[in-house]
């Protein structure tokens, strides 16, 4: 491989990387929906514990064997593909000079956390345990925003000032921490959850538009723009899925957003000295 053709390369996989993160976490995200669960008619007082609970059934069609059957080997094909992606990347990255520390080192831990998922799908088939759904939950959607901010560093997109890049972060954890307990809300494993997660997407929402607003100011168009709408939809989003006895289908849509927002934050959490 020539020196030329080197960075090209470097940021072609970055860019595969992110396509199946997004893959890989839309279809983690659909197999978790299209697990059996009580009907919900006014949520989020259906998930109390004082409220009887109905009966589960799974959703007609994000639930049907032949598309569940369908969703799984795709997902299994795309984490496969990610793994051997992100080695091949980081040997690049490290071993071939101009060697490139930084996006090394995030390539490195890439691979660690698909290795670390990877181990606990194989250690947990099946379970349904908090620690299980947030270990897949937070570990894919950190896999993406690593990636996204991995293949925005390869293909030269400016980095943060310092000041964005730290708001840029506690938004992130805001970010995720709203994404952890909307999964618990959901699984009916935490019964204060779902007061939690809508009392939560106040603050995080609020720093996310901060954010995007300040990243379009500094010249960052297409990261502060594109956090301002994913925001706003995440706030439709949300208020359909409570209004329609939370719709499978659009709280996958929900997931969805939380995943690019949580990538698009994580992106401007790059300073530019990086």
């Amino acid at each position: 491989m020539t020196a030329d053709h080197h960075p090209i390369t470097l940021r072609r996989l970055a860019w595969t990387c992110v396509l199946l993160m997004l893959v890989v976490t839309t279809a983690s995200a659909w197999l978790r929906l299209a697990q059996p669960r009580p009907a919900c008619f006014d949520w989020p007082a259906c998930r109390s514990a004082d409220r009887p609970t109905a009966a589960a059934v799974a959703p007609a069609l994000l639930g049907a064997p032949g598309t569940l059957t369908l969703v799984r080997g795709v997902h299994r094909v795309a984490a496969t593909l990610m793994l051997v992606v992100v080695l091949g990347l980081a040997m690049l990255a490290l071993a071939r000079p101009p060697r490139r520390w930084a996006a090394g080192r995030l390539a490195l831990a890439l691979l660690a956390l698909a290795l670390a998922l990877s181990a606990l799908g194989i250690i947990t088939p099946g379970s349904r345990a908090a620690g299980v759904l947030l270990g897949n939950l937070l570990g894919g959607l950190l896999m993406l925003g690593l990636s996204w901010r991995m293949a925005t560093q390869f293909a030269g997109w400016p980095g943060s000032s310092s000041t964005l890049a730290r708001w840029a972060l506690f938004g992130a954890g805001l970010w995720a921490a709203q994404a952890a307990l909307g999964a618990l809300s959901g699984s009916g494993q935490m019964d204060v959850a779902p007061v939690a997660h809508m009392a939560l997407a106040l603050l995080a929402g609020s720093a996310a538009l901060g954010v995007g607003w300040a990243a379009r100011v500094q010249g960052r168009r297409v990261e502060g723009e594109g956090l301002l709408v994913t925001t706003g939809l995440q706030f439709v989003l949300a208020a359909a899925a409570a209004g329609s006895a939370a719709a499978p289908a659009l709280v996958l849509l929900h997931n969805i957003g939380a995943a690019l927002g949580l990538a698009l934050l994580l992106g401007l959490g790059r300073s530019a000295g990086e």
